[in-house]
């Protein structure tokens, strides 16, 4: 009794990152029925607690390396012998109803909230590696994990042209950005958004692989690949449905992009992802599939780019002197300004950062925009016409963010897009 006592203490409380291993060794060890059960809800539940978006499972040559994706970053957390391998991956595809024998092949499943004492549901990905199979889970999320638009950290100006998009009849917005910079986020603000100014009367549907997050008076639809049911597929079953707003996933394939630019022009609005490196370049990228010119600049009325940088830990901000490469590199003059680092602490676990916020570009397709979309000009040449209209760059909305002291130079340059002016 005192074991499933103790086990059960785990799953509620918060134990300190450089407890854990000790914790799953322990548990490991004890050789009972649960015992790898228990190791392994205290790895995900801890995840969790500790605000991982991210747990990575990986086999390295002596052990299995356990690490949590916090703020952005993957911190090692716990090395666990090898030995335990087999029986910890088992148990992560039972709980995500994978096939346990085949090893050989990727697998994707969801672990369901009732499964795990943190409540979250999860993706769960392994694929084999030469060293066995390396597992990944994604922690979802619900409705009381969502964030007011507000509160995401973009500049007013950009929240301000986000509201004035979605609150037009048709069109269509699209987020750009690499993995992990905010953009699923950033939907479901939106589509709160939709919801308090009309949910009555609006049909909202979304298109989304995985759902990450449930969502009341929405109908979200998961693709299934297995049976053919793709982005492509649903998106034509649902416009038979008379939605008003649609969130499709993400854009990755041209028959994709055709149904959902053609939506946006005729009386629905879309709201979709699509990878480029700048908001400019989300136009060539459309372009390069084969959609026609006049269909884009007809139909899309923003592009959202957006990146996650960290935040300084507010408990041991102080100021320094940042490198001259940087200087160099955003064009900073060596002034009498004050920049701001954390040192590290317990707070923020020695790593000087705590908690993330956006930065963004909007692009707003004007008719000036549309006319350079038409001509088919270079995606530097569409950045230059969109900063020419008054559009602030990525670069420009984290170095204010820097001036405040809340960020770094060194982290604005490690999100950025090379090139990005």
């Amino acid at each position: 009794m005192a074991q499933e006592r103790s086990v059960e203490h785990d799953r509620v409380r918060s134990i300190p990152l450089d407890k854990i291993q000790a914790r799953v060794i322990e548990l490991l060890e004890t050789g009972s029925e649960t015992a790898v059960g228990d190791a392994v809800d205290v790895m995900i539940s801890q995840g969790a607690y500790h605000g991982a978006s991210d747990i990575h499972f990986e086999p390295w040559t002596d052990i299995v390396s356990l690490r949590y994706r916090l703020d952005g970053m993957l911190q090692q957390v716990a090395s666990i012998p090898r030995e335990y391998q087999p029986k910890v991956m088992a148990r992560i595809k039972v709980l995500a109803d994978l096939v346990l024998y085949r090893r050989d092949v990727p697998q994707d499943g969801r672990v369901e909230p009732e499964k795990t004492s943190c409540g979250r549901p999860m993706r769960v990905s392994t694929v084999p590696t030469v060293k066995g199979e390396k597992t990944v889970i994604r922690l979802l999320g619900d409705t009381q994990h969502l964030f007011p638009l507000d509160s995401l950290g973009f500049q007013p100006e950009v929240v301000a042209g986000l509201r004035d998009m979605i609150s037009r009849n048709q069109g269509t917005l699209l987020l750009t950005g690499p993995s992990s910079a905010g953009k699923t986020t950033t939907i479901y603000s939106l589509l709160q958004e939709i919801m308090r100014l009309d949910a009555s009367t609006r049909n909202i549907v979304t298109v989304e692989d995985p759902v990450e997050y449930t969502m009341d008076r929405i109908s979200q639809i998961q693709v299934n690949n297995a049976v053919e049911f793709d982005f492509a597929s649903a998106l034509r079953a649902i416009l038979r449905q008379d939605p008003e707003v649609i969130m499709v996933g993400e854009i990755r394939d041209t028959e994709t992009a055709t149904i959902a630019v053609r939506a946006g022009l005729t009386g629905h609005y879309v709201i979709s992802t699509i990878h480029s490196g700048t908001a400019a370049g989300v136009f060539s990228r459309l372009l390069d599939m084969g959609i026609e010119p006049f269909l884009v600049a007809s139909s899309v009325t923003g592009v959202l780019a957006q990146r996650l940088v960290r935040l300084n830990c507010p408990e041991c901000t102080s100021a320094y002197t940042p490198s001259p490469v940087l200087f160099e590199h955003f064009n900073l003059s060596k002034g009498k300004k004050k920049f701001f680092r954390g040192k590290g602490c317990p707070a923020c676990k020695g790593i000087g950062y705590r908690g993330r916020a956006s930065i963004g570009e909007l692009l707003e397709v004007t008719e000036f925009m549309g006319q350079e979309i038409l001509h088919r000009h270079t995606t530097s040449r569409l950045h230059e016409a969109a900063v020419k209209q008054g559009m602030e760059t990525l670069e420009q909305d984290g170095l204010k963010k820097v001036q405040k002291g809340i960020t770094t130079l060194d982290e604005l340059l490690r999100v950025l897009p090379i090139g990005n002016r």
